[in-house]
């Protein structure tokens, strides 16, 4: 089966993240010819390119800056000269190239990756409900909160739900000089380690994650706490305001080596308002550290206290700042991470479910 992947770019994000661990995936199978189609420009900033397998075809439209109508014939004859069985869009690349796909007459399918009023803005929801009603366009849910959005919003008979996957963590060439750091930082070798790994943003709400922890360290708790990810500059601006314990609440910007930086850790830390299925969870699962998080949506769906993580019931630092203090207390879970990821959330088992949606879609 021939297979394509539409992407608006290749930002470290986790939607862009599960495409290529999608594609990698299907295209171990030689009956399957994968592409991986982006709309801007490619170039050496972008190092996710590094992860996508050489099994994998990396195409892109040159798309430079904000929204061009130049860009949508570029996708017309790129897509008329791959002749693909199915196209896969993920975030804002169904409203780029749907036009060239009514045209070609290509099944799609688009997964989800946030809770659907939230995913884009009204009037391209509207749009992409006229597609999903009267053309060849399917959108894929990867979780049930995520599937509850999308039928209210796009109408009950939305009903595809494919829970997100990802490749299992593990250890880089980089982890020992890591882990040294890491231990570097630490006040005490008691010190528990926090990792968020997340765009810094007003969706990731790190304000209020900094406040909770600099009420544990004004307590006399002994933590550190790492924030990793892109940041927004000006969202920046209203954390440096609340931060004052510069030792021991770091921003440690995009890292290449994130799974060293999770092994190394005690737990992640999740403070976000709204949310797909986040990645960095499953991942976490992968090398069996606890997430403490916030009741976020999709994130309910896989995060069940004291059993597979630790969820507080709402969203204020007070609760946040105690579910921290239940997890050093106990950090016991009743689930085995490990298991449970390679059950649920292996990016096989994803990519063998998503394959059988294609081979549906196209009467294959």
């Amino acid at each position: 089966m021939k297979i394509v992947h539409i992407l608006a770019d290749l930002c470290t994000g986790g939607g862009q993240k599960f495409a290529i661990d999608l594609c990698n995936e299907l295209a171990q199978d030689p009956a399957n010819e994968v592409y991986i189609f982006v709309l801007d420009k490619i170039d050496d900033s972008f190092m996710l390119v590094s992860k996508i397998s050489d099994k994998v075809e990396l195409i892109s439209a040159d798309k430079v800056g904000g929204f061009s109508l130049k860009t949508v014939p570029k996708i017309y004859k790129i897509l008329s000269k791959i002749k693909p069985d199915v196209v896969h869009t993920h975030l804002r690349a169904l409203a780029y190239s749907s036009v060239p796909l009514i045209l070609l007459k290509i099944p799609t399918i688009h997964t989800v990756h946030n809770v659907a009023q939230k995913e884009i803005g009204a009037k391209i929801r509207r749009y992409y409900k006229f597609l999903y009603d009267y053309f060849n366009f399917r959108p894929v849910s990867i979780s049930h909160q995520v599937l509850e959005s999308v039928k209210s919003e796009y109408g009950n008979n939305q009903i595809e739900l494919i829970y997100n996957g990802t490749k299992a963590l593990n250890k880089t060439k980089q982890f020992e000089k890591t882990e040294d750091y890491i231990n570097s930082l630490k006040k005490t070798p008691n010190t528990k380690v926090f990792i968020n790994i997340a765009r810094v943003s007003e969706q990731k709400n790190q304000v209020m994650l900094i406040e909770a922890f600099e009420e544990l360290l004004s307590s006399g708790e002994d933590v550190l706490l790492l924030i990793i990810g892109s940041i927004d500059q000006e969202y920046k601006q209203k954390c440096d305001k609340v931060l004052k314990s510069y030792d021991y609440i770091r921003f440690e910007g995009v890292k290449n080596n994130i799974s060293d930086y999770l092994i190394s850790s005690d737990a992640l830390c999740l403070s976000s308002l709204y949310e797909g299925l986040p990645i960095v969870i499953l991942e976490a699962f992968s090398c069996a550290k606890p997430t403490i998080t916030t009741p976020a949506g999709g994130v309910v769906d896989v995060i069940e206290h004291k059993k597979t993580g630790f969820m507080s019931k709402g969203f204020s630092k007070d609760e946040y700042v105690a579910l921290i203090k239940e997890f050093i207390k106990d950090p016991s879970l009743k689930e085995n991470l490990k298991e449970l990821f390679d059950k649920n959330y292996n990016i096989t088992t994803t990519a063998k479910k998503y394959l059988e949606l294609y081979k549906k879609v196209t009467n294959s």
